[in-house]
């Protein structure tokens, strides 16, 4: 693989030396490694005060925000739906992943709670009178519930979040106490 990185390369030496311009890199040849530039090659005073100008003008890759939005997510995965809101107030690029994000953890909330709800009813006998002796009754009963609750905030939030006017407000929901 290293061979690889070498010969690829020295193609890349040997296509801009052909070319005639830009900046030379140096290559060891004992280590397959690739050494800063030993001396830039002179450039006129134009072209070089354009590419100054264009290199300030790029976005820095090396920050946070400057990484893509999959990526981000990725890092910012590991907070809480807390944390995760108080980072709106970084910056726009900032908010903007930290609301579909928000946003997404409510869909897949409601996706468990569905997928939960399916396995447990089931398993749950088909009979009104059996259902409420079975070992299961209290975990269906507080899914029920937990469903009024999330519908409740569908209705409430989901049009403005769908309109793009806000993102989904992180926090609790005291239900069982």
């Amino acid at each position: 693989m290293a061979a690889a990185v070498v010969a690829a390369a020295e193609r890349l030496l040997s296509s801009e030396a052909a070319d005639g311009g830009g900046v030379s890199v140096a290559l060891e040849q004992h280590s397959g490694r690739l050494s800063p530039p030993s001396s830039p090659a002179p450039q006129p005073r134009g072209e070089a005060q354009a590419l100054e100008q264009q290199q300030q003008q790029l976005p820095q890759s090396n920050t946070l925000v400057g990484l893509p939005i999959v990526a981000i997510e990725g890092i910012l995965g590991f907070l809480s739906y807390d944390e995760t809101s108080q980072l709106r107030l970084v910056c726009k690029r900032m908010d903007l992943v930290c609301q579909r994000m928000l946003n997404q953890g409510f869909l897949k909330v409601e996706r468990y709670h569905n997928l939960c709800q399916k396995q447990v009813k089931a398993q749950l006998p088909r009979r009104e009178s059996e259902r409420r002796n079975h070992s299961l009754a209290r975990h269906a009963d507080i899914l029920a519930a937990v469903e009024t609750r999330l519908s409740l905030l569908n209705m409430t939030f989901m049009k403005y979040v769908d309109s793009n006017l806000c993102c989904f407000i992180p926090g609790k929901v005291s239900m069982l106490r």
